[in-house]
């Protein structure tokens, strides 16, 4: 069976388009939030390449590295377990972040092995999420990403039918809360679960790349990942924007 005949079968995952309005303050609130979104991901970029550029404060964080290495290593089973662990929480809760522990786990298990255990972590966070949606219901997914977020992604995700858009709903909202809504309005399993490793694909390889680039300090590598990571992130939610209609989506 062929992708597109298998894309095509997806067809009826989602439930028909909902009724919406076109409100006129529509567009600026969508161009107000990508932006945000932008300006946060380069200050994260500008942030990192800073740290490479002071040789001392580098030195001293490799330092910090090795030392966690030495410790990670007379573990390294529970060690990578609890990498993949933090890694999911990561996907399932908006305030948990596994970006500190990148560059710790490249310089202790190298590039590959890392993006193994970040994707493993960020796919099986997202397939929580959708359980915890689908099983549990709105009164848990409402405490853990919040009511008004909630709201707003639902009305988004319950209009999208095609596994295309399921797959640009997973690149450009966060895992978390798409992953909570696509399990609330029970999208069936296999085309979401096929749509969340796929998109979380890029994202580890990006994370990678940058990780990799930060412990090896290679300034122009980092940028450059960055800002393709930017364009990626910013190009799916212009193109989730234009198919969602006028809600703005949560920050």
């Amino acid at each position: 069976m062929s992708f597109g005949s298998t894309a095509r079968s997806f067809s009826r995952t989602i439930p028909a388009p909902l009724p919406t309005s076109v409100s006129p303050d529509a567009e600026p609130l969508r161009t107000s939030w990508a932006a945000r979104r932008a300006v946060l991901l380069v200050a994260v970029l500008v942030f990192a390449a800073a740290i490479l550029m002071a040789r001392p404060v580098h030195a001293w964080l490799l330092g910090q590295f090795a030392a966690a290495e030495s410790m990670i290593r007379q573990h390294e089973t529970w060690g990578m377990a609890v990498f993949v662990a933090l890694a999911a929480v990561s996907a399932m809760a908006t305030f948990v972040s596994s970006t500190v522990l990148i560059p710790v786990a490249i310089y202790v298990w190298g590039p590959w092995t890392s993006f193994a255990l970040l994707w493993t972590g960020w796919f099986l966070g997202g397939l929580a999420a959708y359980g915890i949606g689908r099983f549990l219901g709105r009164p848990i997914v409402a405490r853990l990403a919040g009511s008004a977020a909630l709201d707003r992604q639902e009305r988004w995700i319950g209009s999208h039918r095609s596994f295309a858009t399921i797959l640009v709903v997973q690149l450009a909202v966060p895992s978390d809360v798409a992953g909570y809504v696509f399990g609330m309005i029970r999208c069936r399993f296999a085309p979401f679960a096929l749509a969340l490793a796929l998109a979380e694909m890029p994202y580890a390889v990006g994370a990678t790349v940058l990780g990799m680039s930060f412990v090896e300090r290679r300034i122009v590598p980092l940028i450059a990942a960055g800002l393709v990571g930017v364009v990626l992130s910013l190009s799916a939610i212009r193109l989730h924007l234009r198919r969602a209609g006028p809600t703005e989506p949560a920050t």
